[in-house]
Formats: C-alpha cells, sequence, structure tokens
C-alpha cells in the first residue's frame, strides 16, 4: 500500500478484523520515505506492534513518480502529520520477504492499493510467487467499457508497466476498479460515527475531513466520497458482497490512454482475472461499520 487516507482506513479495517500478517509499502500517493512512515505510523495508533512493515520500490518501473498530493496532503495524511522514515537504499525490501516466505504465504491474501510495482518486481525477481498467495486483490483500474468518471485510475496510471505484468503472470487474481468502488460511497455525515472510536476514531476524522472534502463528488454524489482501498478489503472479508465476471486483461502502458484496462482475448496465456462488476452498497456499508465496532468505547457502544 502507499498511505494515503484511504489506506490508513483500510489498514485500519484490516487490524479490526484481526487479519494483518505485514504490510509493503510503495511509493505512489506520496513518496516511499512517508508511505514506510505512515504505515508504520498508523499502526502504531492501532497497537499493532507484531506484523513487519517492509519497503519495496521507490518509483515505476519505467517512469517517473507521479503523486496524488491534492487530494492525500503532502505527507499523505492530511492534516493528521505523516512521519518520514528514510529507507536505505541496503534496507532489505519487500520483494525479498516474499521469497523467504513464500511457503507460510500460501494461506494469505494480498490486498494490494497502491501501484502495483512491488508485486511486480517480485513476480519477476522470483517467479513462484506469481504462484503463492490464496488471492491477490487489487484495488486499482476500471472494468473495460464501464461508465466512470474517468478512464485512468491513478494505481494504473502511475505503473502501467507493473500492472500489466501483475494482470498477464499472477494467478488468482482479483479487480476492484473504480467503476465498482465509486458506487460504494460513504455520506460525509456518516464520518461524525467516527468519534464512537476513540484515539483510533480522532485518527480517521482528521483526515477523512480533509480527503472527504477534496474527492467527494467523485462517484456522482456530492454529499459522499469514495473509500476505494476499504472496498478492496471487503472484496476480501465478504467477497458475498459483489458480483464477479471472469476476463483476461491487459493494460495500455504509453500515450495518451495510458493505464486504461483493456481485455486481452487474444493472448491466450493471460491468467483470467475475476472482476468485480457490482457491489451491493448498503452491505458494504453495514459491514465496514460494524467492523469498525472493534474500536467501541464498549462493547455496547450502538452503532
Amino acid at each position: 500500500m502507499d498511505p494515503g487516507i484511504d489506506d490508513a482506513w483500510a489498514l485500519t479495517v484490516i487490524c479490526a478484523l484481526k487479519r494483518l500478517k505485514g504490510v509493503s509499502t510503495v511509493a505512489g500517493n506520496v513518496p516511499l520515505d512517508n508511505t514506510f512512515g505512515n504505515a508504520r505510523r498508523v499502526l502504531g495508533v492501532l497497537g499493532v506492534d507484531n506484523a513487519p512493515v517492509l519497503p519495496g520500490a521507490e518509483g515505476p518501473l519505467m517512469s517517473r513518480l507521479i503523486t496524488a498530493k491534492a487530494f492525500h496532503g503532502d505527507k499523505g495524511l492530511g492534516e493528521w502529520e505523516g512521519d518520514i522514515a528514510p529507507v536505505s537504499p541496503h534496507t532489505p525490501r519487500v520483494w525479498s520477504w516474499w521469497d523467504d516466505h513464500a511457503q507460510e504465504l500460501t494461506t494469505s491474501h494480498l490486498i494490494a492499493t497502491g501501484p502495483l510495482t512491488n508485486l511486480a518486481i517480485g513476480a519477476l525477481a522470483f517467479p513462484r510467487l506469481t504462484d503463492t498467495w490464496r488471492s491477490v486483490t487489487c484495488m486499482c483500474g476500471a472494468l473495460p467499457g464501464a461508465q466512470v468518471d474517468k478512464a485512468q485510475e491513478f494505481n494504473i496510471y502511475v505503473d502501467p508497466h507493473a500492472a500489466d505484468i501483475v494482470f498477464h503472470w499472477v494467478k488468482r487474481l482479483r479487480l476492484i476498479g473504480i467503476n465498482v468502488a465509486h458506487r460504494a460511497l460513504i455520506p460525509v455525515s456518516d464520518l461524525a460515527r467516527l468519534e464512537r472510536y476513540g484515539r483510533v476514531g480522532q485518527m480517521l476524522s482528521g483526515m477523512l475531513q480533509f480527503y472527504s472534502e477534496r474527492s467527494r463528488g467523485e462517484g456522482g454524489d456530492p454529499g459522499a466520497f469514495p473509500i476505494d482501498d476499504v472496498v478492496a478489503v471487503a472484496a476480501v472479508a465478504e467477497p458475498d458482497l459483489f458480483s464477479w465476471q471472469e476476463l483476461p486483461l491487459a493494460v495500455v502502458r504509453e500515450g495518451p490512454l495510458r493505464g486504461t484496462v483493456v481485455v486481452s482475448p487474444i493472448d491466450l496465456n493471460r491468467q483470467p482475472v475475476r472482476v468485480a462488476v457490482d457491489v451491493d452498497v448498503h452491505g458494504f456499508r453495514e459491514w465496514l461499520w460494524d467492523a469498525m465496532s472493534a474500536f467501541a468505547a464498549s462493547a455496547s457502544t450502538p452503532l
């Protein structure tokens, strides 16, 4: 992940579900030093100190880094001051850790909420990693032909070469595109519910006020905002909330359509990707707030 405000909420929900095994960070919403530091700081607030946080790629495979500071703030977490943790060039990177632990990762679900650079490098350097995880769920792109508010989605646009490698080689791959994630909107009025969740709620509230002011209306409702990365977590935790279709996919890597996901029916070597085509919005919202109840001040706090 590339925390990032919606990544921070996604990480919070995974911890609420007690399903976190580790975090890898990648440059995306902000540079790697920020995403690495942000992940560690969020986990500190969540009281999680037993999961590895590992740095990955400092930039895309074949282009310069494009960030999303306009949505996430200069350091990535809005007005909640993000941490900077400089990553040494000699620091072991996540793909080496994955290779060393490949056998124990076979029961793990990998959720990618940032550019796919780490996963692509892992697949190229250690081909066995393409068949390691129980599932790999990517929050990126948009279903080909879907009516969305923009054709190119940030995570794929930042590193389209990495995305195409992942779509080609990684097995048991699932895609949550913005055409679906931007249906599962959070009403701005719902942010008041975060007051029920103590220090965790205070952390998220400050971030999400900043984020919602800049992203509201992206899904077509001016009173709501998308929280894409949390939708990717829901796809793993509650896959029945979604409708799915299998398609062989590729990514346009250069030119004016850079970052556009396309169907690749002529490439018989590509693994079929399980693509979300719809989501139960009401069910998603209920699931999210039910998960957040793990941080309630007491078990009797009403939702």
